[in-house]
């Protein structure tokens, strides 16, 4: 049966691109059209899909074959809070009936018991109300379920840790709201890095920063006990760690400008132009603080040790593993 309040809602957007020529819908509905009508296949499907679950705190994604192939009832292994999970990605393009939904769902549910999986990620760009998210959701209960529908997906893409890759993803460019909106939000992670710093700074200079090894142990009747082992070496200091934190941040940001520069250049993309200004400015006391040989470009390895220290350093300073924003 067709859904005719869903095929009204695709008219009138469709509607609205013909009528407004290549405007922009507002209020997130062209992330939210884009992805109901999705015409890029299976492979960027999972590759989007992997890095949303990714941000959501899903870990060790493994893909089966998104460039096609047998997958064993999976698109993913992952796993979630220590258990084993599958991922399953349905892109079709347009709105589907929900019995054709659900037929998929209950196809891929198979593969949580084929794989020894505890739970299933079901990420899709279509249309699911309540009540059909919790028909989704009852079909196994021994099964935890976690479904990424196509409201879900847009709001994620909508937010400023994801503008980047809804550029990938959905050829669309940051407005100057957004622009506004990602340049605030790095304003306040920073502030929240000083703050951790704060704190850090006054624990250390209310503890006792020598690091001696246990009473117990220093007690020891070993005679093997070596006395110079009563210290373990001296620590890197807090400023110390802030000083390289900034450095690697500087250098990663700087390469993402040039590579946001060549984007502008060749017309991909554009900026408000005071905060393109800005921007220019900032890279501009990168090269004369570092020098302009020492900013790249950078190998594979180089490029993968530079973000694999950022990261070690914002896990010190309090960040969660893998944060790379700039």
């Amino acid at each position: 049966m067709i859904d005719v309040e869903r095929c009204n809602v695709c008219v009138k957007y469709v509607s609205y691109e013909k009528g407004s020529g290549t405007m922009r819908r507002n209020d997130g509905r062209e992330t939210w059209f884009r992805l109901l009508e999705w015409d890029k296949g299976q492979t960027p499907a999972e590759r989007l899909a992997a890095i949303i679950l990714t941000n959501e705190g899903f870990r060790n994604i493994d893909p089966s074959h998104p460039l096609g192939g047998k997958d064993g009832l999976k698109d993913m292994v992952i796993s979630y809070n220590g258990a084993r999970w599958v991922g399953a990605v349905y892109f079709p393009r347009g709105q589907q009936d929900f019995s054709v939904i659900k037929n998929k769902f209950i196809h891929d549910l198979e593969g949580v018991k084929k794989n020894g999986a505890n739970g299933i990620a079901f990420i899709t760009n279509q249309e699911l109300r309540l009540a059909e998210r919790k028909d989704l959701s009852e079909i196994d209960t021994n099964v935890d379920v976690q479904i990424y529908h196509l409201e879900r997906i847009a709001s994620l893409l909508n937010s400023p840790q994801y503008y980047g890759v809804r550029m990938e993803f959905l050829d669309m460019e940051m407005n100057k709201e957004e622009q506004l909106a990602f340049f605030a939000s790095q304003t306040d992670k920073m502030n929240n890095i000083e703050n951790v710093l704060a704190r850090l700074v006054s624990n250390i200079e209310n503890t006792d920063c020598k690091h001696r090894l246990p009473e117990k142990r220093r007690n020891t009747e070993d005679e093997e006990f070596d006395e110079d082992l009563k210290y373990f070496d001296e620590p890197r200091s807090i400023e110390e760690i802030v000083e390289a934190t900034e450095e690697f941040l500087d250098k990663i940001w700087f390469d993402r400008h040039l590579s946001l520069r060549y984007r502008i250049e060749t017309g991909v993309e554009t900026v408000d132009s005071e905060i393109w200004k800005g921007a220019l400015q900032s890279a501009q006391r990168v090269i004369e603080k570092y020098g302009e040989e020492n900013l790249g470009p950078y190998s594979d390895f180089e490029w993968g040790m530079l973000n694999g220290k950022l990261s070690a350093l914002r896990w010190v300073l309090g960040d969660e593993w893998d944060m790379l924003d700039t």
